[in-house]
């Protein structure tokens, strides 16, 4: 019996957390705590949406409103986009290209980390809402 050693195996969640080291991926903790925050975001607005369906499609609607007497110029709206970024601490993309879908997508590139942890936060937050 002297020399046989009993292999230890290791359980997938320590097994996943070698794998998923924070030191290996290079994430500050800036950056953690943005995923955190777009994950607990993308929750309440997925329960909320979940449990206030109706007061919700009112504000879309109150919005579509807006926007439409906007356009026949009943009312003036004025966003500052660059103080909404750097309201939210959102990347700016920089495209020559017109195309608002290829913007859309490019936005989505830069900001991955937060566009996937709000949007898992939301569908958590719609199946348990």
């Amino acid at each position: 019996m002297i020399g046989k050693e009993v292999p230890v195996e290791v359980g997938w969640f320590n097994m996943l957390i070698k794998k998923l080291n924070i030191d290996k991926l290079n994430i500050s903790t800036n950056r953690l705590i943005e995923i955190g925050m777009y994950l607990g975001i993308g929750f309440l607005t997925g329960f909320l949406l979940r449990r206030c369906a109706g007061y919700v499609f009112v504000v879309v609607l109150s919005i579509v409103g807006l926007f439409i007497l906007h356009q026949f110029e009943v009312i003036t709206i004025t966003v500052n986009p660059v103080k909404m970024q750097e309201l939210f601490g959102i990347q700016q993309t920089v495209t020559l290209d017109t195309n608002v879908l290829m913007i859309y997508w490019e936005w989505i590139k830069l900001n991955m980390a937060l566009v996937l942890s709000f949007s898992i936060g939301l569908l958590i937050g719609l199946r348990l809402g």
